[in-house]
């Protein structure tokens, strides 16, 4: 299977169907995220243990790239704290920049590697983390507008 035909799988499969997609009952923090460029808006929720993604919950109004991005950013988070967090968005950063080919550490996350290609959608892909990021540091809302990657 080609890198494309892998990342437009995934993608669909994420984006259709996304795990972690809701509300939790009881969060300890939310944010809001915005995309001004595409118009998506995602509603992160957290439950923090110890200082710990212990669950992670979203919804929202987004492109396929960002509800996607957010279904896997779900599993890739579970027990990481903020400094984990950045480590991890520093790399799928890296990857979708085309700086690295892929990260073993992002597993599925690596799909998106296509997005080398196209420079305008990786805010997209980025808005899950940016939002994560805002909750984790106790900030309502967030936007992709000014991060430069």
């Amino acid at each position: 299977m080609s890198a494309s035909e892998l990342y437009q799988r995934i993608v669909l499969e994420h984006s259709r169907a996304p795990h972690h997609f809701g509300a939790l009952a009881a969060p300890t923090h939310r944010a809001e995220g915005a995309n001004p460029l595409c118009g998506d808006t995602l509603h992160v929720e957290l439950r923090v243990v110890d200082g710990c993604v212990a669950e992670i919950a979203f919804r929202g109004e987004a492109c396929a790239i960002a509800k996607a991005t957010a279904s896997m950013l779900g599993e890739a988070a579970a027990r990481l704290d903020a400094d984990g967090i950045a480590q991890l968005e520093a790399r799928f950063a890296r990857v979708i920049g085309g700086d690295l080919e892929r990260d073993d550490t992002l597993g599925d996350l690596n799909a998106l590697a296509a997005l080398a290609n196209y420079p305008s959608r990786r805010k997209c892909a980025l808005l899950p983390f940016a939002t994560l990021r805002a909750a984790l540091a106790g900030t309502a809302k967030t936007t992709t507008e000014g991060e430069h990657r």
